[in-house]
Formats: C-alpha cells, sequence, structure tokens
C-alpha cells in the first residue's frame, strides 16, 4: 500500500468509528435529525481528551440539554488524560493526582466553563466502555431520573462501541440514544492527523493503535464484544469494506513494520 491507500483506508475507518447523529450541538440540528429540541441527559463519558468537555460545555450552553451525566472512572486512558490536564496552562489548578476521568471532567466543567455543578451528576466507578454504560444507567434509575433521550459524546475512536454498549443496558428500546462524536478524525497523505486543534489529541501512533483494536472488538464473533463473544455490547454490522481496510492496514503493521516505517 502506498501513502494515499493508507490514507483512506485509515480514514474510512474513522468515519466508521467516529459516529454522529447530529452535524452540530445546538437545538435546530438536533430537531433536524431526531424530532426533539433538547434531549433529557448528556452522558459525557470519561477519555483522555480534554476536548471533549469543551463540547459537553458547548452543548449545555446551546440549550440541548438540562443535565449533564460524566461517567468514568480510573482506566487504560486516566494516567494519560492527566498528563494532558497538567502541561496545559488552561487547566492551571485543577487537581489530577488520584483522581477519576470523571471527576477531574467535573472540576473543569464546573471551574473552567462554569455550568452549574446541580445540573451535572458523576459516576466515578467504572472502569472500561461496557462497565461506563451499566453504572451510567444504573445511576440515572438510582437518582430517579427519568428520561427517554440521551446525548453520548465520548473519544471519537470508541464513539460506536460507547453507543453500542449503551444499546445493550437500555432495556426500553424506545430511548432515543444519540451518538455526537466530537470530531472527525482525518489523515493526511503524509500519515500525519490534520485535527491538530484539538485539545488533547493523541499522536498518530497511538491514534492507530487504537482504532485498529476496535475493528476486532465490535465483530460480533467469538472473540469480538458483541453476543457472540464476550458479550459486552449489543450486535454492531462491521461492514466488508471496513474490514478490508482493516485486514490490510493489520497486514502492514504485522509484516512490514507500519508503524516504524511510517515514523508514527
Amino acid at each position: 500500500m502506498n501513502n494515499e491507500q493508507i490514507m483512506h483506508s485509515v480514514n474510512e475507518i474513522a468515519k466508521f468509528l467516529a459516529v454522529r447523529d447530529i452535524d452540530k450541538l445546538d437545538c435546530e440540528a438536533l430537531e433536524k435529525s431526531v424530532g426533539i429540541k433538547k434531549v433529557d441527559v448528556l452522558v459525557l463519558l470519561g477519555n483522555s481528551i480534554p476536548y471533549t468537555i469543551k463540547c459537553a460545555a458547548e452543548a449545555y450552553k446551546n440549550k440541548l440539554c438540562d443535565r449533564i451525566l460524566i461517567n468514568g472512572g480510573v482506566g487504560h486512558s486516566t494516567a494519560i488524560l492527566r498528563d494532558e490536564i497538567r502541561k496545559d496552562e488552561t487547566f492551571n489548578g485543577i487537581q489530577v493526582e488520584n483522581r477519576a476521568e470523571a471527576d477531574i471532567f467535573l472540576s473543569i466543567m464546573t471551574k473552567i466553563y462554569n455550568i452549574p455543578e446541580n445540573k451535572i451528576v458523576v459516576e466515578n466507578q467504572s472502569t472500561n466502555c461496557g462497565d461506563n454504560a451499566l453504572k451510567a444507567i444504573t445511576l440515572l434509575g438510582e437518582l430517579h431520573i427519568s428520561y427517554s433521550s440521551l446525548l453520548l459524546i465520548q473519544d471519537p475512536t470508541m464513539q460506536l462501541r460507547t453507543y453500542a454498549s449503551f444499546l445493550k443496558y437500555i432495556e426500553n428500546k424506545e430511548v432515543k440514544i444519540i451518538n455526537y462524536a466530537p470530531f472527525i478524525p482525518i489523515i493526511n497523505s503524509n500519515l500525519k492527523l490534520t485535527n491538530k486543534d484539538i485539545d488533547g489529541i493523541w499522536d498518530e501512533q497511538r491514534y492507530l493503535g487504537l482504532i485498529l483494536g476496535e475493528i476486532p472488538r465490535l465483530k460480533d464473533d467469538s472473540n469480538g464484544y458483541g453476543p457472540c463473544g464476550k458479550n459486552f455490547i449489543n450486535h454492531v454490522s462491521v461492514p466488508r469494506e471496513i474490514e478490508e481496510h482493516y485486514n490490510k492496514l493489520k497486514a502492514l503493521v504485522n509484516n512490514d513494520n507500519l508503524y516504524g516505517r511510517l515514523n508514527f
């Protein structure tokens, strides 16, 4: 594969994973796409990209939601998130040591973006994507917070899996679950990410590893996370062309050391 072919395969997988049901975070876009003017709860999932917090704050200020649930304990991205917060002057004074992702997000949401704390619910014990969904839904029930619509905001490489996790655990299938991946990752023909204005965006090597890790998880087979495998998520249909893109890239990683060869 040449660089153009690699770029195309990576970007096609990225678009598949970074699900967006609305084009932007405003009531008009939501009504046009889903038929409602606001959601009952916006669920911001813990991750390593502080830009996702900005998106959730924007949605609240645009009156897209009345309540925010911040969801996430300590997991594989927590140390990276803490490092991102430490090195960004915007977040001076935000404590990160020994804190869960949701608690860090809460501090930023209230202190940096001035969202009222009484509009935010925190779940800070979950440790992975499926656990996020289960504990978020459980907490909403324990607090007697009724909802007929949820807006999910997550790291774009995990947006689709997050959606599949919530589908598994929400018993009322009439609940509208709306996705908003905060950005669509794009690499150029030099195999560099073009989304450089995103706070906390991954380096290219980590990004490639993340998207190549997602496709096997999403597949509903004995090794995947679907009902035919580990049963962590609802069934996801992975299109044949996405599998082909994945297989080509995986072969390059295995046979030609794609990471080193392209200086990712």
